[in-house]
């Protein structure tokens, strides 16, 4: 088996048995994974982060000392602070997420190793915060190397892409919210009018896969999305039927129509409040802006 086949890439997949072998191989550096005594100094551990970060992801293990030009596992003590002090010392713009690390005990020791794993970011490219230190890092298998002009352009570049494709997942939301309330029955006429008007949810549908990665960290966001998609095609689907039913010339279409204008008003009630906590969230975590209001 080659190093690299050596190498765990998901958190759940570092074990001890898998730390050892690696550690008695001498892979102690990749392009996705670093060892470390313990938690580096803020210098070191945001250039690694912001490496990670930058490239494609990678895990920090703390927990391994080198010794005679190899590596050994000697441990850290556990606590329940790790996540906290580890957190502190990335000083990055933007600011680098990271999620809860990953604790694995060693036979015969009360201490541990433990394995943070940070994930290749939507938000990049990250820079450190400390003036004279603001190098745009990249993961190399031979460590931390600086990112070229081009790598540096072309992550900015994708990263306005992102931002450009969130603002009109923006505008979307807000064009469907507008043309559902304006499908609202009015108040004693609810058998004798209907509203002509059906939602489209082709658009929301391509963003949500290109933005993705930059909303999965929101899952209430993401389930909001999500349930707005599906609920954009039930009422389609029912005023679909409901149009072939009011064309029937035998029908009773007042009751017809007021049984679909009580369904079209039950939705608005329910999906509105979703639509606004939606694009309040998208406003408030992504920067987003509301054209209508500026």
């Amino acid at each position: 088996m080659s190093s690299e086949e050596l190498i765990p890439k998901k958190l759940e997949e570092w074990t001890y048995e898998r730390i050892k072998i690696l550690v008695g191989n001498n892979v102690n550096e990749s392009d996705i994974h670093d060892f470390k005594t313990d938690i580096p100094e803020g210098e070191g551990l945001t250039k690694d982060c912001c490496a990670f970060a930058n490239t494609k992801g990678g895990f920090i293990v703390l927990g391994i000392r080198p010794k005679d030009m190899q590596f050994e596992i000697k441990g850290i003590e556990n606590s329940s602070e790790l996540r906290h002090r580890f957190g502190q010392k990335i000083n990055a713009i933007p600011t680098i997420d990271f999620g809860l690390p990953k604790i694995i005990g060693i036979p015969d020791s009360q201490k541990v190793l433990v394995v943070f794993y940070i994930p290749l970011s939507p938000e990049r490219p990250h820079i450190p915060t400390t003036i004279n230190k603001r190098i745009f890092w990249k993961r190399t298998n031979t460590g931390n190397e600086q990112m070229t002009y081009d790598e540096i352009r072309m992550n900015f570049q994708n990263y306005e892409e992102r931002r450009e494709k969130l603002k009109l997942l923006y505008l979307e939301l807000l064009s469907n919210k507008q043309q559902l309330e304006s499908m609202r029955a009015p108040e004693g006429s609810i058998e004798g009018i209907y509203s002509l008007v059906s939602l489209d949810s082709t658009v929301i549908d391509t963003l949500l896969s290109d933005v993705y990665s930059m909303i999965a960290k929101n899952s209430n966001l993401v389930k909001s999305l999500m349930n707005l998609r599906s609920q954009i095609r039930v009422i389609n689907n029912k005023i679909k039927v409901f149009y072939t039913q009011v064309a029937l010339p035998t029908t009773n279409q007042r009751q017809i129509t007021g049984q679909h204008n009580e369904f079209i008003n039950g939705k608005i009630e329910e999906l509105v409040p979703i639509f606004q906590a939606a694009l309040t969230t998208l406003e408030n975590d992504f920067k987003i802006k509301d054209p209508l209001s500026q």
